[in-house]
């Protein structure tokens, strides 16, 4: 007979998971498959489900608890002492393998699950010495089987219960110093937030549209009620899309609108869909924003994190990503997220997936950022020449050129930036015209126009403006009445090096302050 040892139980517990976060999705996974049953056989109804996780922090633990089926008391011992035998259906539920529940054993010492089902006046309770199984796991003296290991650390017993109770209650007691990030309830609420299968944030103007287009085409979108210490948690998805600035965060950007996309195999069958936002796409969205990137996952539940797609080589440009939010929804049972629930098991359906998804984000995504960019540069271009065309008219008639030498700079500055604008010209009409029929750029490039208006100037650079109120006056030190010719020479020649060897802005505010003092 084969023997299986200890080390088996290791690596379904301690050495699963780097994020010790995950124990919270393992538990709402298997409690979202129960409120799932519960509702199928009309024990519940889908406003009566709920999830409540409680932190107590000062008590060093936690408690997940579901009111969904319960475990019936008649199989309680033989599903909590069964590991990696799960009678789940591996096509219709969310966590199948049998091993999420052993994800506690890492970071507490004393694991506890109680259960009841609405019939059944008895509570059935069982409890795993956790800190015993990690002590048994490092001892090199004791080798028993894993079956052997866990008879040693697993207690059963019954309480008395109410009758029309249904429930399963998992506690993690007495956590461990090590895991203490568990225990803080603001930092595990932002990771629920992301990760658990939550309705979108009330504020999100675009969760009807999800809603809407999910529903047309056959799709559903799992969301349950799932609460931290009475807090109620939905995806954090806005219409704002933020940065920081200080102390502070300020909104820099914003969702336009929403695009969608169908990925089937060849036979026209759903893989899974995706929804991703439309905005100017002025920068990588930056890491305050939650929800960054387009997000990987399976009955609602996400898989792995704002970087999956990257990972696996869906973008040309690993930053590509980061200019989106988005989620992709898998639907094809044949899509089966992986143990460690970072990607999708290797078979023919992911390698299916792959194919028909990837040219959306290689090609379509990259797309539309770098040509988002090209325009609002262009756009750019077109207005530095317009706002330097006003600058130099402004110092025409206000006769503020400090030299000859200086008036003439500023016209050859002007020449380049009629070249520059007049390139910038064709890429806009350009990207207008042969992107006229996609709804997607066409909204971009609508936006950019509306945040970097491009006014053109009528001017010619290398034309006079009529000097007007100057006093035949055409350059700065003219004005200084009090000083001779050559002073106002040497003058001239003082402001020529301060433009010469300090930024503009520096330099322009350094002449106004002496002509003004000068004047005096």
């Amino acid at each position: 007979m084969a023997i299986i040892g200890k080390n088996v139980i290791e690596n379904l517990t301690t050495a699963m998971y780097e994020d010790l976060r995950i124990v919270y999705r393992e538990y709402i996974q298997n409690a979202s498959d129960s409120i799932d049953k519960a509702i199928k056989i009309g024990l519940l109804t889908s406003s009566e489900a709920q999830i409540n996780i409680t932190i107590n922090a000062s008590d060093k633990s936690i408690s997940v608890y579901d009111n969904g089926t319960g475990i019936p008391s008649k199989d309680f011992y033989l599903t909590m002492s069964s590991i990696a035998d799960s009678k789940k259906d591996r096509f219709e539920d969310k966590g199948f393998r049998g091993i999420g529940r052993l994800g506690g054993i890492s970071v507490c010492n004393r694991l506890r699950f109680s259960s009841s089902v609405k019939g059944e006046d008895v509570v059935s309770i069982c409890e795993w010495d956790a800190k015993k199984v990690r002590d048994i796991l490092v001892d090199k003296n004791a080798n028993p089987t894993a079956s052997e290991l866990v008879d040693m650390v697993l207690l059963f017993s019954k309480e008395k219960g109410n009758i029309d109770e249904h429930f399963l209650k998992v506690e993690l007691l007495d956590i461990e110093k090590s895991a203490s990030e568990l225990l803080d309830v603001k930092h595990v609420k932002r990771y629920l937030q992301t990760v658990a299968p939550v309705p979108y944030a009330q504020g999100f103007y675009f969760k009807s549209l999800i809603h809407k287009f999910a529903q047309k085409n056959g799709f559903k979108i799992d969301e349950y009620q799932v609460f931290v210490n009475d807090d109620r948690l939905f995806k954090e998805y806005t219409t704002k899309l933020y940065k920081e600035q200080g102390n502070h965060k300020i909104a820099y950007d914003e969702i336009l609108d929403i695009a969608f996309d169908i990925f089937k195999d060849a036979n026209g069958k759903p893989l899974a869909w995706i929804w991703y936002g439309i905005s100017s796409f002025e920068t990588q969205i930056p890491k305050i924003n939650e929800m960054r990137g387009i997000r990987l996952r399976k009955g609602n539940i996400e898989i792995g994190d704002e970087y999956t797609f990257s990972s696996h080589g869906f973008y040309d440009e690993p930053r590509g990503g980061l200019y989106y939010i988005g989620e992709v929804f898998a639907v094809s049972p044949d899509l089966i997220p992986n143990a460690r629930r970072d990607y999708f098991n290797l078979n023919d359906t992911c390698r299916d997936f792959e194919k028909i998804a990837r040219p959306l984000f290689y090609e379509r995504l990259k797309r539309i950022y770098h040509y988002a960019n090209d325009y609002k540069k262009a756009q750019q271009k077109i207005q530095e020449l317009a706002n330097e065309v006003t600058k130099y008219n402004e110092k025409v008639n206000e006769g503020t050129f400090v030299s000859p030498d200086d008036k003439q700079k500023a016209k050859d500055k002007i020449e380049k930036l009629t070249k520059d604008a007049e390139k910038a010209d064709r890429v806009i009409k350009n990207r207008n015209e042969k992107e006229k029929d996609d709804e997607v750029l066409t909204r971009v490039y609508k936006e950019i126009k509306q945040k970097y208006p491009a006014e053109k100037k009528e001017v010619k650079p290398v034309e006079e403006v009529p000097e007007k109120n100057t006093k035949n006056k055409s350059f700065i030190t003219q004005s200084l009445s009090g000083y001779s010719k050559k002073e106002q020479k040497l003058v001239s020649e003082i402001y020529q090096i301060i433009k010469s060897i300090l930024p503009h802005d520096t330099a322009e505010l350094v002449i106004t302050k002496i002509q003004e003092e000068l004047k005096k």
